[in-house]
């Protein structure tokens, strides 16, 4: 058994497919595929479902994994331990990020870190909130974004929360605020306004994301008192709005999720208003790079009030005074 069988292992459970994980790693497919099959003959189980759309991990394979993992994140500490040692900074960091993140809020931190990182090999994979806290807990990320809501209410509206599950030997710092937008048809009635009733918008067809932010949404409509009349369930954000300036329906969309050109589409404030913290989380016991990383993160970004930025464990959705 090598690490590299369990690197390729982590690939392959990764992304379900041989191909992409051959070019996540810089190799062949055939290569993936002997390194698999010399790693099940030596263990004598099978590790994967091999299938016509793509591969799965078996229950032994899903353990493998996760020990792969642990086994990894230790020879890479170790690695970046001799490297601190030698005055060397060398190895990887493995960054979780949602999507939202990733198109405004990650890119120049990124590019400053490689800047000032050169020998540190940086990758980058975009899931939900979900996928990136499982990278976290086995490993497969060394740090990640995540993301949590706080939405306004008038009056007495006490509100309801939707709890996030964090996994044990975490640590969570703020990183930014981002807010909900109502995104319409240009044109829309209620366009016109400065802010969008989240009632109001409960009476349009209404374009679901499945991307991460639905728990999000769900509460904020709760909040609210409204029923949402989801007619499409969409992950993509770019085909949401696409949808939207078709005129399919109406969406509720993180602001650091929007390009900076939307044709079709206008953004408004809901009312009450929405809002959630992106928070950046690691181990306890980080990757010297993550802590790095993690500094340089947070001298980039706002910083948050205590308001703002909830302890964690923390819920997706709190009410506050409007």
């Amino acid at each position: 058994m090598t690490f590299t069988q369990l690197r390729i292992l982590q690939a392959v459970a990764r992304t379900g497919n041989m191909t992409r994980a051959a070019e996540e790693l810089a190799t062949t497919q055939s290569a993936v595929s002997h390194a698999l099959r010399a790693l099940e003959s030596e263990l004598g189980i099978a590790l994967l479902v091999r299938g016509n759309h793509g591969v799965s991990l078996t229950a032994a394979g899903r353990a493998v994994c996760r020990r792969a993992a642990l086994i990894l994140t230790q020879v890479e500490a170790l690695e970046q331990e001799v490297a601190t040692v030698r005055e060397h900074e060398r190895g990887s960091l493995r960054v979780g990020v949602i999507p939202s993140a990733n198109t405004r809020l990650l890119p120049p931190i990124l590019r400053r870190f490689g800047d000032a990182h050169p020998r540190v090999r940086l990758t980058v994979m975009e899931g939900s909130d979900e996928e990136v806290l499982e990278w976290l807990e086995t490993g497969a990320a060394d740090i990640a974004t995540v993301s949590s809501g706080v939405a306004g209410a008038t009056g007495s509206s006490a509100g309801r929360t939707a709890g996030v599950s964090l996994p044990a030997g975490l640590v969570v710092r703020p990183l930014s605020a981002d807010r909900m937008l109502a995104v319409l048809p240009s044109g829309h009635e209620l366009g016109v306004r400065h802010s969008v009733p989240v009632v109001e918008l409960a009476q349009c067809p209404f374009i679901m994301s499945t991307g991460g932010c639905e728990p999000l949404i769900t509460a904020i409509a709760r909040a609210a008192r409204a029923s949402l009349k989801c007619h499409y369930r969409v992950r993509d954000t770019n085909s949401i709005l696409a949808m939207v300036a078709e005129g399919l329906g109406v969406s509720i969309v993180p602001e650091l999720a929007l390009p900076a050109h939307r044709a079709g589409v206008h953004a408004v404030p809901l009312d009450p208003a929405a809002e959630r913290t992106i928070f950046l989380a690691w181990p306890t016991d980080p990757l010297p790079t993550a802590i790095a990383f993690a500094e340089l993160a947070t001298t980039l970004t706002p910083h948050l009030t205590t308001r703002q930025a909830p302890s964690p464990p923390w819920p997706v959705l709190a009410t506050r005074p409007a």
